[in-house]
């Protein structure tokens, strides 16, 4: 009986590697997953950054109108863009972020809410909102209106993540025409 069970174990595991993709047991992609996992300690900031011409030269305007009348809604756009990450520290391409800014002007002020995304190449994948209010409704004010401090989970995995299920303090900052992200993990 015993011989019976070792030998469908040892049938299961060679049908398991057999039908495995064949880069998953690769010495490179394991040699990789270890050095992002070292990378990976708490209180390392990962830190990234954008352009914000780049960003508003890809914006699509999504039309807005007041759904009744009268409305207290003065003005509202409705904006989505995408650009490309860089990493700080080496300023080579690592991944895109990408946004969405629902703008609804009143009487006393402009509020925007902004859905935000970020996917890195190395597997980090967050998403947040920021609610914020604006000065004006001018595209590079709408951009620099991401700027915050929150606590963002990566709760994405696609693929291998050694992020998934992670805690950050992100800081997003702006200056010299460039949107900055610096996450330090918790």
């Amino acid at each position: 009986m015993l011989d019976l069970k070792k030998a469908c174990r040892n049938a299961l595991l060679l049908v398991s590697i057999f039908c495995a993709p064949s880069d998953a047991y690769s010495n490179e992609m394991v040699d990789q997953n270890i050095l992002i996992e070292k990378k990976c300690h708490k209180h390392e900031t990962l830190s990234y950054y954008l352009s914000v011409d780049d960003f508003i030269s890809s914006f699509i305007e999504i039309p807005t109108s007041n759904v009744t009348m009268p409305s207290s809604t003065v003005s509202s756009r409705y904006l989505a863009g995408r650009a490309t990450l860089y990493n700080s520290r080496t300023n080579v391409e690592v991944g895109i972020c990408s946004a969405s800014f629902l703008c609804i002007q009143n009487s006393e002020n402009i509020f925007t809410d902004i859905a935000n995304y970020i996917s890195v190449d190395n597997g980090l994948i967050i998403t947040w909102f920021t609610p914020t209010t604006l000065i004006n409704l001018e595209l590079d004010s709408i951009v620099h209106g991401m700027v915050t401090e929150c606590i963002v989970l990566a709760n994405t995995k696609v693929g291998f993540n050694p992020f998934y299920g992670k805690k950050f303090n992100m800081i997003v900052s702006s200056d010299n025409g460039r949107i900055y992200f610096d996450l330090t993990r918790i």
